[in-house]
């Protein structure tokens, strides 16, 4: 519940997609944010979605407006698919003090992950999709949006998602990551396959623990 003394916290979040990611962080705000909210978040996004480093270039953009950073966050979105200047982008983002919601292969991997547990070695975005159009029913023609029957689908699987997402940071190839220090310095972002940090973002608002 949120006080005189403990104002919401505030989210910016610069997506990618214009679909699924937007679908699911309005689903966040609206399940999670209590009454009166104890968070918001502002999805900023284009048609067409946008490539990761013009992802970040608006999360800077937008990091270089707020007024509290106490309170005010900017996370980025993106994923690895097949873009270029990946690495570039999340050292930018990282650099500056944006919070990075990374996912290698795509971000469907993070829904995934609420309904399978087995999930490791190298992952296209096609394999994934199709894994998550298998694990439940209600995703067998999912085509980039959430609708209402998908968020309840997901619903209540949270914690059970963010620690699939954790034991994966242990299968990097680095060597050095772990769930508890998460990933290490001299582990390469594109190597990082299968991994999601979206659950960071629901630490964060106190969804889930870290």
């Amino acid at each position: 519940m949120v006080t005189e003394g403990r104002k919401r916290k505030v989210i910016y979040a610069v997506v990618e997609g214009e679909s699924t990611e937007r679908d699911y962080l309005g689903f966040l705000e609206e399940r999670f944010g209590g009454d009166p909210p104890a968070f918001e978040i502002h999805v900023l996004w284009k048609r067409k979605g946008l490539k990761p480093h013009e992802v970040v270039s608006w999360a800077l953009e937008k990091l270089g407006e707020i007024d509290d950073p106490r309170r005010e966050q900017v996370w980025a979105f993106f994923d690895r698919d097949d873009h270029s200047r990946v690495e570039e982008s999340y050292a930018r983002a990282e650099a500056a003090g944006v919070h990075v919601a990374f996912s290698h292969p795509c971000f469907e991997l993070w829904l995934l992950l609420h309904f399978a547990a087995r999930l490791s070695g190298a992952q296209t975005s096609k394999g994934v999709q199709d894994r998550l159009r298998a694990a439940h029913r209600t995703f067998h023609d999912f085509d980039k949006r959430l609708d209402a029957p998908r968020l309840t689908a997901l619903y209540g699987n949270e914690a059970d998602a963010t620690n699939r997402a954790k034991s994966l940071i242990g299968n990097c190839p680095s060597m050095v990551c772990t769930a508890k220090k998460g990933h290490g310095p001299d582990c390469k972002v594109l190597d990082r396959v299968p991994s999601t940090d979206v659950w960071r973002l629901l630490a964060e608002l106190g969804i889930v623990s870290r």
